[in-house]
């Protein structure tokens, strides 16, 4: 019975981590036009040739004459993003329950404007403690040019934390761009992993039958 539950436990470790990792950030593609699924100090469905304004479409161009047409990376919708001239002032944040462990952000961002593109930082807020999560991306000068955000954190226990975009550009001049593809992940463990465990279950197997055999 207990090699049959070894045998079992170790397949399922093995399809576990074949499986793909579970999006835990709601509506991070922006497929749907939901404004309530994610909070911001900037104005939500506002007209974009205002600052600090964020608007969910297919196109930044359909929404400001001055920004360049080009498509987001999934085929449906994306964040169209007029600057702050304000750090503090968040872009995009969601709240979550997270457990511990190791977890993997992810994102997409380019400019739609070619003067002072934006330099984008994504950060965790848990209490009063905000860490930076990966280091901050330059946008490019040259519209449509896509650069990914990404980094890992590491909780030691069951928290619920705020993912947040800031925006460290201040120039009301440009300072546009569209985010796309936000992605949190409980971190995979490697290859090499499941192997030391799976060596482990070996040996507690092997044991087992070693006083097995012994007590007979």
């Amino acid at each position: 019975m207990k090699s049959f539950q070894i045998i079992a436990l170790a397949t399922a470790l093995l399809s576990g981590g074949a499986q793909a990792a579970t999006n835990l950030i709601v509506n991070g593609d922006f497929a749907a036009v939901d404004y309530n699924s994610f909070a911001s100090d900037y104005m939500k469905q506002h007209d974009a040739y205002d600052e600090s304004t964020v608007n969910i479409g297919t196109d930044a161009h359909n929404v400001h004459g001055s920004w360049a047409s080009f498509a987001d990376l999934g085929g449906n919708n994306m964040l169209i993003v007029n600057g702050s001239n304000s750090v503090s002032n968040v872009v995009w944040a969601q709240t979550l329950t997270l457990g511990a462990g190791t977890y993997d952000f992810s994102g997409s961002a380019a400019s739609t404007y070619f003067a002072n593109p934006s330099l984008l930082q994504a950060v965790v807020t848990v209490g009063a403690y905000t860490f930076n999560v990966g280091s901050s991306v330059q946008l490019d000068s040259s519209t449509g040019t896509w650069k990914t955000l990404s980094g890992s954190f590491t909780l030691n226990g069951p928290v619920t934390g705020t993912v947040k975009l800031l925006n460290l550009t201040t120039d009301y001049n440009g300072n546009d761009f569209v985010v796309d593809n936000l992605t949190l992940t409980a971190a995979v463990p490697e290859p090499e992993t499941y192997a030391l465990m799976l060596a482990g279950l070996g040996a507690i197997g092997f044991v087992a039958r070693r006083r097995r055999s012994t007590n007979a």
